[in-house]
């Protein structure tokens, strides 16, 4: 799949839906290509941007979780130790995702975070450090899966 992160409404899920042709194939290529990453976790406010990104990234053959915001993201990565990467939305209400970064950074610095924006490019990040990595909504899932081998 390298189309954007838009997709017909999948009307007996009542969630947004993808094509998929020979998925299986993909992912399990995929997730070879992607080494150490092997469970994720998606954060975004937005449901359905969340759960699209999951599906996307399951269809990959990666393990794709969501959290709908950034106190549940910290609940989810105490609760699964084995998540290596996280995608997060940044501007989300409560703890953005720049501060979800940093309590990622000081309690789990062998997880991989990559910050998503359609609204801010990094250089707007009013002169905080970007440590992590970014792609800009709305993204590919081939330039998410490419981030996530960095």
């Amino acid at each position: 799949m390298s189309g954007l992160m838009n997709s017909r409404w999948c009307s007996e899920k009542g969630r947004p839906g993808f094509p998929h042709g020979n998925m299986q194939a993909d992912g399990q290529d995929a997730r070879a290509q992607l080494g150490e990453v092997r469970r994720v976790l998606v954060v975004d406010d937005e449901a359905d941007v969340a759960d699209l990104a999951e599906m996307l990234l399951a269809a990959h053959g990666m393990d794709a979780m969501v959290a709908y915001s950034g106190a549940a993201a910290l609940e989810m990565l105490a609760a699964h130790p084995d998540i290596d990467a996280v995608i997060s939305d940044v501007m989300m209400p409560g703890m953005n995702g720049l501060e979800l970064a940093e309590r990622i950074a000081g309690s789990y610095p062998a997880v991989k975070v990559i910050l998503a924006s359609g609204y801010m490019a990094p250089s707007m990040f009013n002169g905080q450090a970007m440590k992590q990595l970014f792609i800009a909504k709305p993204y590919r899932i081939d330039q998410l899966l490419r981030l996530l081998r960095t």
